[in-house]
């Protein structure tokens, strides 16, 4: 797990606190959210969900089917309900669950797998770019780095992870934008920028789809 980027949703603040310090010690990057509010915002650059059932702001199913609605992240329950409903219904809807009190190198090797099943660290070609998913980078036909500012590469990576596919509007300003704090015409603005800088002047790669949303593509149209 070395480089990779874990997220820790737990409400036990000491519980969490442990679990960051084995991941660290892994190589792992860890940020810890304790309540389950605003988690769209700490999704940037993320590979792994560790997400807790039982937290103060909603329960864990439903924040991992609200995250589902918005990117494609791997997420791993950690909870101390152990009966056969509970279990059944956390694989359903996350990739794996982890009864508590577990042991640190069961966690590390469930975490490995599915960080090996989900990513695959070869580069992406797409028209002009070529694409790291894993390090989250982007290059130029000169391979060089593309520099995106943060909302610009949250943006970018949004349409990525769901690619050949049409997003409305709302789903975009949701996921960039959960706090609601921006229009319309920002997100028109960001896309702007960003075929700019991928050198998209003909909207080959990020089509507008009118009326709707905009859509990365996956191939020439």
């Amino acid at each position: 797990m070395k480089d990779f980027n874990i997220l820790i949703v737990e409400d036990d603040i000491s519980s969490a606190e442990n679990l960051k310090k084995i991941l660290v010690k892994q190589g792992a990057r860890v940020s810890l959210n304790h309540t389950g509010e605003h988690v769209l915002e700490q999704l940037t650059d993320v590979h792994l969900i560790l997400l807790d059932i039982m937290l103060p702001y909603d329960d864990g199913l439903s924040i991992a089917d609200y995250i589902h609605q918005h990117v494609d992240i791997p997420i791993i329950f950690l909870t101390a309900r152990n009966d056969m409903d509970s279990k059944i219904t956390g694989l359903r809807a996350g990739d794996d669950y982890i009864t508590k009190p577990f042991h640190p190198t069961e966690l590390i090797s469930r975490i490995n797998n599915i960080l090996g099943r989900f990513y695959d660290k070869t580069q992406t070609t797409l028209f002009n770019l070529t694409i790291d998913p894993y390090k989250f980078e982007v290059f130029d036909k000169e391979d060089n780095e593309i520099q995106f500012t943060k909302i610009e590469k949250r943006l970018f990576f949004y349409l990525f992870s769901n690619i050949g596919s049409t997003l409305t509007k709302e789903q975009i300003l949701q996921y960039v934008w959960p706090d609601g704090d921006t229009y319309d015409n920002s997100l028109n603005v960001y896309i702007k920028k960003i075929r700019q800088k991928i050198n998209d002047h003909d909207n080959m790669i990020i089509s507008t789809i009118h009326g709707i949303g905009y859509r990365m593509n996956a191939h020439e149209k």
